[in-house]
């Protein structure tokens, strides 16, 4: 299904160009090529179950394979395209976002990253645009509580935690 750069799910960075997204039907699995500096770099945006059946981690990065058999996507989440294009990945990944959640409306969409680089480039953006953010999510950063698992609390754009959680509020539709 490829989902048309017109539609409501307009880029938080509206500034910067985004890529043509396709996905599977059940919008668990995105596709899109970066182009920059580095050629063409293939890309996919994965949605999986986490162990809370309400919480969906995202990730993102170049694509490594994919099992022709089963579809299964394999992702280099860590490594950068080197394509000079974050910005305009980021206005991608936000698209995916706002369509995975208008197909799974109770889903929690959990990202993060282990490199407080990326954490504080999702900080920044997520401050920058928190208005146009709030209008169509519940916003909160993420923290290990005392079982050592992650929660919700609430955003604090000065705060450094371990992710951030989306989620679609019923009058952002």
């Amino acid at each position: 299904m490829l989902l048309p750069a017109d539609n409501k799910a307009v880029s938080l960075l509206m500034e910067y160009k985004e890529y043509e997204l396709s996905s599977n039907a059940s919008l668990t699995v995105f596709g899109f090529i970066s182009t920059g500096s580095n050629g063409t770099v293939p890309m996919a945006i994965k949605y999986t179950a986490t162990l809370n059946e309400h919480v969906c981690n995202l990730g993102y990065g170049s694509i490594i394979s994919i099992n022709e058999r089963t579809g299964e996507t394999e992702i280099d989440d860590i490594s950068p395209s080197g394509n000079n294009d974050t910005f305009a990945v980021l206005a991608t990944v936000f698209r995916s976002v706002y369509a995975f959640t208008e197909r799974h409306p109770d889903a929690y969409v959990l990202f993060g990253s282990s490199d407080p680089v990326k954490l504080r480039l999702y900080r920044m953006a997520l401050t920058k645009n928190y208005s146009l953010v709030t209008e169509t999510f519940d916003l909160f950063g993420a923290e290990h509580n005392a079982s050592g698992q992650l929660s919700n609390v609430a955003f604090d754009p000065g705060a450094v935690v371990k992710g951030y959680f989306l989620k679609r509020t019923k009058l952002g539709t």
